[in-house]
Parts: structure tokens; sequence; C-alpha cells
């Protein structure tokens, strides 16, 4: 059975990528229910609202971050073992290559989405609906959520990022990397083209390249990061039902 997949048409009402990001619209497709779009590792974060009607709001503030690092805090006071902490620009993006240039590498890295994916739920209820995508494809989309089959497309998604003061990442690096059986490989690709400013920033993962196996298995060969300015022209809102 497939995924419904409905999507979500935004209209971006700031995007003076500092202080907050306000963004409205209709979520096509919606059935009737108050729900609200939801992030976090440890507890449940609400960045946003959707009405029965389908209209909805989300808002990107400095409350965030603070959230997010108390967050943080309550995992690892409830955890024995594994300790999350925040990660930095050097440890996100770098693969200790002389061809990557770091501009400011112990800047702390707080980013919006789990993996790409928005949540929509309610919190009260202890209810999940489902989850969202900015994406510039469904089929990107479905392959990129269906992580270890090793589908993987050509495509992007969107996510926000922020900073408290500038940061930047240029260059590109590249491994060796086996294919599921071991028996082929293939050279696995990053590029860097990220310049972050204070405040909020939209930045761009896409595979750019595939490399498939024998078995039919594919993989990402070349990925490229790299910030935004605006939105793209042909962005997707793709949201996938629970």
């Amino acid at each position: 059975m497939k995924t419904p997949l409905y999507c979500l048409l935004f209209t971006i009402s700031s995007l003076g990528l500092y202080a907050q990001n306000t963004l409205s619209g209709n979520l096509s497709g919606w059935e009737p229910a108050n729900a609200q779009i939801l992030t976090g590792m440890n507890a449940p974060i609400q960045i946003g609202t959707i009405a029965e009607n389908g209209a909805f709001t989300i808002e990107l503030t400095k409350d965030f971050v603070e959230q997010t690092l108390q967050g943080i805090d309550g995992f690892n006071e409830n955890s024995d073992d594994w300790k999350a902490s925040i990660s930095n620009v050097g440890k996100a993006f770098s693969c200790n290559s002389e061809t990557v240039e770091i501009v400011n590498s112990e800047e702390p890295v707080i980013n919006v989405a789990n993996f790409g994916n928005y949540g929509l739920g309610n919190i009260d209820e202890r209810k999940m609906y489902g989850s969202f995508m900015m994406v510039n494809n469904q089929e990107f989309g479905s392959a990129f959520k269906a992580f270890g089959k090793y589908e993987t497309k050509k495509g992007y998604y969107l996510d926000w990022y922020y900073f408290e003061n500038a940061a930047s990442v240029n260059g590109e690096c590249s491994m060796e990397s086996y294919a599921l059986n071991q028996e082929e490989s293939y050279m696995a690709k990053n590029i860097y083209e990220l310049n972050f400013k204070p405040g909020w920033n939209i930045v761009k993962y896409e595979v750019v390249e595939v490399f498939e196996d024998r078995d039919g298995k594919t993989y990402e060969s070349v990925a490229l990061w790299k910030t935004l300015d605006e939105l793209p022209p042909d962005v997707q809102y793709i949201y996938f039902a629970k």
C-alpha cells in the first residue's frame, strides 16, 4: 500500500531570516482535526498549528532554541548511557578534508526538522497524524522516508537552521563507500556551499547523483548542502499520513 500523500501550499509572510519567520497557508487534503506542527528530540516542541479547515501557521522563533536545549537536558537526565549534545559546525559538516574551508567551526548547530520531517499531531491527546517534508518531488520524499531500503532518488529537502553568529562551510570531500553486497564500491561525495547568517537560515540538502549496484539498490553518491536566501520555486510541501 502506498503512503497517502497530499500537497501543502505555503504562503511566506516573512523571509527576513533573523529574529522570526512566520509561514502560513492551507493544508490540502487535511482531514478535519485541530492539530499541531511538532518537532523535537526528547519531548515534542510545537512550532505551529493546523485548524480543522486546514489553515496552518508556523512560527520560527528563538524560543525554539531554548526549548531544544531544555529537551536535551531532559533527555540526559533520563538516560543512564548515551548522552545527547548540540553539535557544532565543524563536526556536523566536515569530513576532515583539507579541501573544506570552515569558518567559526565551534558555532552550535540547531535545526528544526527531524531528518527533513515535521510532525503533525496533538500533544494533549498523545496522537500523531503523520508528518510533512519540504521537497522538490514526491518520489524523493517517499524514498528518503524509506531509509534503509536503499531506494535512494534524486531530489532535495529543506530545513531551517538557527545561528547566533555567522559561520560557513565551503568545499567538497569524498570517501570510498561499499554497496550492501560488500563487493561493489563507489565514491561518496559531499559538497558544501553553506554560508550561515545570524538568525534563521534555509538549508537545502540535495541528492545530486545516485549509485545503483547490480542488485538494483541505490545509494546517494553526490550530496549537496547549500544555504538559500529564499525558497526555491519548485519546492513542494508533501504530507505523509501515518
